[in-house]
């Protein structure tokens, strides 16, 4: 089998598990509204990790309350959206970073997937992809993943993506958990 078809079969089996498995209430998505998420407010202060994520998933069209799984199928779905993290492709990653923002509390993810995350920040193709993991990568308990950011900001060329991170590292500096 080729790479290809297990990225088919990957992506079907991640539909199939999103629309039998999370109940119709927790699909409901809100209509995309633009966000300047990780920019100062009007004070020059950096937006609270929570505002952070909240506009993030307002302007993903994500939806805000978890669906109810077992313990089980959420580790399945943690186990499913790591496998798509990996895999090559773009879209499967790109969903698996909005899911990832959406739910990130009932995740526990291991260090591959942590990294493969940093290489989408990395490597992203959009500013929006980049800010997403960037946002993602906080919401993953990472203490690796939280150095790497202090270390790239220096080096950040988008201003917006700069904000973003240094959002991130203020909310985790002061102790709030993530959402």
């Amino acid at each position: 089998m080729n790479t290809s078809d297990t990225g088919r079969r990957l992506a079907i089996s991640l539909l199939i598990f999103a629309f039998f498995v999370i109940p119709a209430s927790a699909q409901q998505t809100f209509s995309s509204m633009p966000g300047d998420f990780g920019s100062p407010d009007d004070n020059g202060d950096f937006l609270e990790l929570n505002v952070l994520i909240e506009q993030v998933r307002l302007t993903e069209s994500l939806p805000l309350v978890p669906p109810v799984l077992t313990s089980v199928q959420w580790e399945a779905y943690g186990d499913r959206l790591a496998t798509a993290l990996a895999s090559d492709h773009r879209g499967l990653k790109h969903s698996a970073l909005r899911l990832i923002i959406a739910y990130s509390e009932k995740f526990a993810f291991d260090e591959d997937a942590v990294f493969d995350v940093m290489r989408i920040y990395r490597d992203g193709d959009t500013e929006r992809v980049r800010r997403m993991a960037v946002v993602a990568l906080a919401q993953m308990k990472s203490d690796f993943a939280m150095k790497y950011l202090e270390r790239s900001v220096r080096f950040e060329e988008s201003d917006q993506i700069k904000h973003t991170i240094r959002s991130v590292l203020y909310a985790k500096r002061k102790g709030m958990a993530s959402l």
